[in-house]
């Protein structure tokens, strides 16, 4: 197969930082944009906001080992049973984005080395971890927006907390255990990763 030259992989890149825009923008909408407007223009009061600012900072303090005994299951059965197989289909960087880049870039891979599976089990913490972040923002402000008659604000948050930052996390302990099979089970000896 042919190689792809440093313009592509520039234009490959720009591609695929279109193509996740667009979920990104999704997230910002049925997330970020009903906490402003809830802090800003309804019921929410800043203080309150800050607060649940601070918890969250709290949280993305928590260390990395966390995450591991956070994790639902270690087997990847549990994780199709949620649909988490189909949601990695629809998010950043998830199997339709993919096809979609290899139709102008066949040659065009995510993991193409065991280096490549190391950096990705890597990821995945950072990942979780930014989700589990918003997550309990947005799950803070969805019990307060509860509390004062925001129905609207609150089902709009909920659905888009699950949707953008709890199946998130589901889909990268999904991904850990693909890529620690991997890892541990072919080449246990030369291949160790870093938790960040």
């Amino acid at each position: 197969m042919k190689s792809i030259t440093q313009i592509e992989i520039k234009e490959l890149e720009k591609l695929k930082y279109r193509l996740n825009l667009i979920l990104i923008a999704f997230l910002c909408s049925t997330t970020l944009a009903p906490c402003v407007i809830f802090y800003f223009r309804g019921e929410g009061q800043l203080k309150w906001m800050l607060i649940f600012i601070g918890i969250s900072y709290l949280v993305s303090r928590l260390p990395t080992t966390f995450y591991d005994r956070f994790q639902i299951s270690e087997d990847v059965r549990i994780y199709k049973l949620l649909g988490v197989d189909k949601f990695k289909q629809l998010s950043t960087n998830g199997d339709l984005i993919n096809r979609r880049i290899r139709k102008k870039y066949p040659t065009h891979r995510n993991i193409i080395n065991f280096e490549t599976i190391k950096e990705k089990l890597n990821e995945t913490y950072k990942i979780e971890k930014s989700h589990t972040v918003l997550f309990v923002f947005c799950l803070l402000t969805n019990i307060y927006a509860i509390f004062t008659n925001s129905l609207g604000t609150a089902v709009i948050l909920f659905i888009g907390n699950i949707l953008f930052n709890y199946y998130p996390n589901l889909l990268q302990q999904y991904n850990r255990i693909r890529y620690k099979r991997v890892v541990n089970n072919y080449s246990p000896a030369v291949i160790t990763y870093d938790k960040p």
